[in-house]
């Protein structure tokens, strides 16, 4: 109501719209403010939406525009592999699938748009992670809660710290059936313009069908579509570390 409202709404207002009791109302305003999705002017009461709001619709709309950037090379991508390609981007501790092409092949790996997996043991999670600000990566590993999937998976958070260092100075992430036994992934991060990782481009197989020599090949092709990526959002890749400045994240 807040939101669609052409003009800030009173208290009043409100509760002749909604028609829920006052104290109900009061509840549900004062957690709204508490999380800045609301602001209510301090000159005569009135409510409007919050910046916290505006946030939130500034990451769809940059989400939405990486889905139409990487359309075209996620289905090149697709076309040469034949097999399933996912989009994805980072949400707090978590990955978030935004778009993907299936495989035409019929054992593949099932997953879904709008899924959340984890970043510690997929290649797309770890290829993001590998490119934040050591800041924020340091405080993402700290809240990161690395659940053993399979025998491979990095459960402790010295071996993610170097998995990334590593990730950070190739460009390109693996996960050799660390989330599911039996699947094979390659990843590599995209950027904007001033150089932050704003998703991520992975290929997912069964290691039947894709060993680990075949999926290096095509890891050459999934960072040729992230690098396609963010060339059309107008990005750039931050320099590599190098040899003098070390690869520590």
């Amino acid at each position: 109501l807040i939101a669609a409202a052409p003009l800030p709404v009173r208290f009043t207002d409100l509760q002749a719209q909604c028609g829920l009791p006052r104290a109900t109302l009061h509840r549900l305003l004062a957690a709204l403010l508490d999380k800045e999705m609301i602001a209510v002017s301090p000159v005569d009461g009135s409510y409007q939406t919050g910046l916290h709001l505006l946030e939130l619709a500034c990451h769809t709309w940059e989400r939405m525009d990486l889905r139409a950037a990487a359309a075209r090379a996620i289905g090149q991508l697709n076309q040469s592999s034949h097999e399933t390609i996912h989009l994805a981007t980072l949400s707090g501790d978590s990955v978030i699938y935004i778009d993907k092409v299936e495989s035409d092949h019929p054992l593949r790996l099932h997953s879904a748009i709008g899924k959340r997996g984890p970043v510690h043991c997929t290649a797309v999670g770890k290829a993001m992670a590998a490119f934040l600000d050591p800041a924020q990566q340091r405080m993402l590993i700290k809240g990161l809660k690395l659940t053993r999937h399979t025998v491979t998976t990095l459960t402790t958070p010295a071996r993610l710290t170097a998995a990334l260092a590593s990730i950070r100075t190739t460009g390109i992430a693996f996960d050799l059936e660390e989330h599911v036994t039996g699947i094979h992934c390659a990843a590599a991060p995209i950027f904007d313009f001033r150089g932050r990782c704003i998703g991520g481009i992975s290929l997912t197989a069964p290691k039947v069908r894709v060993d680990v020599r075949t999926l290096k090949k095509y890891a050459v092709l999934v960072r040729a579509a992230a690098d396609d990526t963010t060339r059309r959002l107008g990005g750039r890749a931050p320099p590599a570390p190098t040899a003098a400045t070390g690869a520590k994240p």
